[in-house]
C-alpha cells in the first residue's frame, strides 16, 4: 500500500496522475454549471441521469471510473428494465460529464470512449385519436381529475408534464402562456371556452401522471396521453389552421417536427376524391 501511495505521489507531482476524489464533489460542481448555463428542460434531464448514477454507485471515486466499470454500470441499467433510448441518452450525458472532468483534472482518460451504445429500435409512429375517441375517453373516465386533465391535453396541445402544473401566473386573460419544461420556450394558446369554466390549476400531481395514462389505456388501448397532443395538431389543421399556426401553438422550432404530429384524416378527403 505504501509503495502504491508513493508511486501515485510521484506521478501526481509530475502532472501524470490526478488525486483520488470522491465522485460526488465533481458531480455537484458540474450540475451547478449545467443548471446555470443550459436550458431548464435539458439541464433537468442531465441532473436526473447523473443523480441516478450517484445513487447506484454511492461512495465511488474518480479512480473507479474505468471503461470496464462503466460498461458494467450500463449492463446493470439494462437489467433494471431501462429502455435502449434511455440508456443511449445516459451514455451521451455521462460522456460529456467525463470530458468535463478531464478538463478539470479529475480524470486522465475518458472511460466512455469506445463503449458500445445500444441500438434504438424504431417504433411505429403515433396516431391521432379521432374526435369521437377523444370524447369517448373524456366522457367515460371514472375520475373527475382525468376528465379535466385530458381536456387540457386535447384543447391546449400541452405535454402532460406541463398540463398538470398550470398555475395562476400562466393565465393571461383568455390566453394560456406556459413555459415548456422540455424546451424552456413559452407557448401562448387561446384558452378553450370549456377550460375557462374548469379548475385547471395543478389538476394532477406529476407523480400521478403514469396512473392517469394507465386509466386512459383501459378506455383507448391504441394511444396514450401524448396522443392528445397529436390529436390537437391534426384536428386544428382539419378545421383550417395553417402549418405555421400549428407549429407556433405546439412550440416547435422546426417544420419537420410539426409534420410528425399532423395526421391526415383520409376519410375527410373522400368528397374531393369523388369530384375527380
Amino acid at each position: 500500500m505504501q509503495d502504491k501511495w508513493d508511486q501515485e505521489l510521484i506521478l501526481r507531482l509530475t502532472g501524470l496522475e490526478v488525486p483520488t476524489v470522491e465522485i460526488h464533489k465533481p458531480y455537484l460542481l458540474y450540475i451547478s454549471e449545467i443548471m446555470a448555463n443550459k436550458k431548464k428542460g435539458w439541464a433537468t434531464r442531465i441532473k436526473s441521469a447523473l443523480n441516478e448514477f450517484i445513487k447506484i454507485n454511492p461512495g465511488i471515486t474518480n479512480k473507479h471510473m474505468t471503461a470496464f466499470y462503466m460498461q458494467e454500470y450500463f449492463y446493470k441499467r439494462r437489467t433494471m428494465g431501462r429502455a435502449p433510448k434511455t440508456i443511449k441518452e445516459e451514455h451521451k450525458i455521462i460522456h460529456n460529464w467525463c470530458l468535463w472532468m478531464m478538463a478539470m483534472g479529475y480524470l486522465n482518460n475518458n472511460p466512455m470512449t469506445n463503449l458500445i451504445r445500444p441500438t434504438v429500435i424504431q417504433v411505429k409512429p403515433r396516431k391521432a385519436f379521432t374526435r369521437d375517441e377523444v370524447y369517448t375517453a373524456i366522457d367515460n373516465t371514472r375520475m373527475d381529475k382525468d376528465k379535466v386533465f385530458w381536456s387540457i391535453l386535447y384543447k391546449t396541445g400541452l405535454r402532460s408534464s406541463d398540463a398538470c402544473s398550470i398555475e395562476n401566473n400562466d393565465l393571461n386573460g383568455s390566453l394560456l402562456c406556459k413555459t415548456q419544461t422540455k424546451t424552456g420556450n413559452t407557448v401562448m394558446v387561446p384558452l378553450h371556452k370549456d377550460l375557462q369554466t374548469m379548475d385547471i390549476l395543478n389538476v394532477i400531481s406529476p407523480g400521478a401522471v403514469g396512473r392517469s395514462r394507465e386509466r386512459l389505456k383501459e378506455i383507448l388501448p391504441q394511444g396514450d396521453l401524448h396522443t392528445f397532443r397529436h390529436s390537437f395538431a391534426s384536428h386544428l389543421e382539419e378545421f383550417g389552421a395553417t402549418r405555421w399556426d400549428t407549429k407556433c401553438l405546439l412550440g416547435h422550432k422546426a417544420n419537420d417536427v410539426t409534420a410528425q404530429y399532423v395526421k391526415v384524416n383520409v376519410h375527410r378527403l373522400s368528397k374531393y376524391i369523388n369530384q375527380l
